[in-house]
């Protein structure tokens, strides 16, 4: 019988924010449960396709010991996983040569109410592949691969204005809400909130809990989604990566 999160439910509950990437990504079914303890747990991403790497993983520990038991179980050349105490990153950096990439807030829509949306005369609509270069020369931290992967499997969305192109924002492939850019000559119109309102609806209308990461020096993107009643967790979240990584 397949592995689930029941038996840290316990520890799940003290910052259920945090945990979203864990517990949603089993939920949607777009992740399986490796190894889950009362203190820690850790998930495989079932990418299917998604080009960058084979699998990707989260996990938490409470403890040295768990980190531990946890890191044991992964693959011998990891390239990229969600840590959520910072107590793991030495343990990660060890075995497996990962340093601590950016730390980031957790945010999560916990409403089952969808956001009203605000009528700027603009239309939201799926990106297609014809928009790679756009949006490589807009958004920095994916490498062209994976934003050709995104557009692909229709998980990018552009706000457009008699079909000019001012901004996007789309799912990552482990389903967290990221990759929001307002053009320069479009910012300070309402244009970045009205994005993550529609992707927000957009997810709670295919029974998802919308969530993502923001760093958390973001000043600015996490005052838009505080303001739109979105809760951060308690805690932090880390990316410990080989290469320069964010969500």
């Amino acid at each position: 019988m397949p592995l689930d999160l029941t038996v840290c439910d316990a520890a799940i509950r003290q910052d259920p924010v945090l945990y979203l990437d864990l517990t949603e990504a089993v939920r949607r079914g777009i992740g399986h449960v490796v190894d889950a303890c009362p203190t820690g747990a850790l998930v495989a991403f079932d990418y299917n396709t998604q080009p960058d790497q084979d699998t990707g993983f989260t996990m938490f520990a409470l403890d040295e010991e768990t980190a531990q038991r946890l890191a044991a179980q992964l693959p011998p050349d990891p390239n990229l996983i969600t840590v959520h105490e910072q107590l793991s990153l030495p343990i990660l950096e060890r075995q497996f040569g990962l340093e601590r990439g950016h730390s980031c807030f957790q945010l999560g829509w916990l409403s089952s109410t969808p956001l009203p949306i605000p009528d700027f005369g603009l239309t939201v609509r799926p990106l297609s592949p014809d928009y790679l270069g756009q949006v490589c020369a807009h958004y920095q931290l994916g490498s062209p691969s994976y934003i050709e992967w995104l557009l692909a499997h229709g998980m990018l969305y552009g706000a457009f204005r008699e079909n000019i192109l001012t901004g996007f924002i789309g799912r990552h492939a482990e389903g967290s809400m990221g990759l929001l850019e307002v053009f320069p000559a479009y910012r300070r119109q309402g244009i970045a909130g009205l994005l993550q309102r529609w992707l927000t609806n957009l997810e709670l209308s295919q029974g998802h809990t919308p969530y993502g990461q923001v760093f958390t020096d973001n000043a600015p993107s996490l005052a838009l989604q505080r303001s739109l009643g979105f809760q951060a967790s308690n805690g932090v979240l880390y990316w410990a990566t080989k290469e320069s990584s964010s969500p």
